[in-house]
């Protein structure tokens, strides 16, 4: 059974790239960080999988996907060895911080024959060129989605029962923190990524171990459920517990869910997991003041709906012209000693 937990460890909004590789391991975990370079094609995703196989099938760890491409590797945890390798090429940029004592670079691109390459430089500059065209459309459809979404989140909050909301989050943090919780040192919040549109459209990779629980905070569809989460997520750490907290990245500054390892406890805005217990943020909003603004509320839902589709399909334009790039890389790899460079950072890593 694998052991592997899934994660983006960044994904696109509406103001760029918005990154977690800064938190994708604890620091005080982190014995060895290998950052791969190199251009498209020369196979960055796939070292990771031959190092994850070779190293992380039996023991917890975690698997980064490129939101840009939701069947390849950005990065591998792998806390027990206390190993991160990733990719520290744009939009993802990623140098040592530690050089030498902790951590490497392994440039893959030095498979490559260059000489090889240089008659396509103007094929390739335009493929790159096509490509920043639509991230930028992308971008343009995620900011729409965006100020959609946050209009439609105004309406909702400015009709909500403040007294009867504060009350329901007073239940929901007395629900989570029900059990102490037993505190290792400082708490930490983390910034996770589990939802992301992508060439694929919007994916959701939240899971939740077995032995979790599972509380759902259900609410209007506009709703925006950030307050009632960051409440959650205040009140775990005042508890001495470390917090993840899943972020929306098309709408920045929004959370989608919380999580607390230290209480095996998952809190969810989707339904995408089965809950044992829900609180409903709709009981806090009387329906009669969402009459008047019940067109604008479709109308805005509809509108995010589309924009996020057209993000999508400018996203997934964006990955063909990227395949397009690699057939530029891959015929001029020298795949030999591609596998040499694997096999002496295994031997070095078993070694240790």
């Amino acid at each position: 059974m694998s052991t592997a937990r899934s994660l983006f460890p960044g994904a696109m909004g509406p103001d760029g790239f918005i990154s977690c590789f800064d938190h994708l391991i604890p620091e005080n975990q982190l014995r060895r960080m290998i950052i791969l370079k190199g251009g498209p094609g020369v196979g960055k995703s796939t070292f990771m999988r031959r190092v994850h196989a070779a190293l992380g099938s039996d023991t917890p760890s975690t698997l980064y996907f490129c939101s840009g491409d939701p069947d390849s590797l950005d990065a591998v945890s792998i806390p027990d060895k206390g190993l991160l390798i990733l990719d520290g090429t744009a939009p993802h940029i990623v140098d040592p911080k530690i050089p030498g004592a902790r951590d490497s670079i392994i440039n893959l691109g030095e498979c490559l024959d260059e000489a090889a390459m240089r008659p396509r430089l103007p094929h390739i500059r335009a493929c790159m060129d096509d490509h920043a065209v639509c991230t930028r459309r992308a971008r343009a459809c995620l900011e729409a989605a965006c100020s959609h979404s946050r209009d439609n989140a105004a309406i909702i909050a400015a009709a909500m029962d403040r007294t009867k909301l504060a009350r329901l989050t007073a239940a929901l943090v007395s629900a989570v923190l029900c059990e102490p919780c037993s505190p290792t040192g400082t708490p930490a919040v983390r910034p996770v990524i589990t939802d992301a549109v992508t060439p694929k459209g919007e994916l959701c990779l939240l899971a939740a171990p077995e032995d979790w629980r599972v509380i759902r905070l259900a609410g209007h569809a506009a709703a925006d459920a950030t307050d009632a989460l960051r409440a959650v997520s205040r009140a775990a750490v005042a508890a001495g517990c470390d917090v993840e907290e899943h972020l929306c990245p098309y709408i920045p500054g929004r959370l989608l869910h919380i999580g607390i390892p230290a209480l095996r406890t998952l809190v969810t805005t989707g339904d995408r997991l089965a809950s044992e217990q829900t609180f409903d943020l709709s009981a806090c909003l009387p329906q009669s003041s969402l009459l008047r603004h019940e067109c604008a509320l479709e109308q805005g839902m509809t509108s995010a709906r589309l924009a996020l589709r057209h993000a999508a399909g400018a996203l997934a334009q964006a990955k063909q012209l990227h395949d397009e790039l690699e057939t530029f890389y891959v015929p001029h790899m020298d795949f030999a000693r591609w596998q040499t460079r694997l096999d002496a950072f295994l031997q070095s890593i078993s070694a240790a």
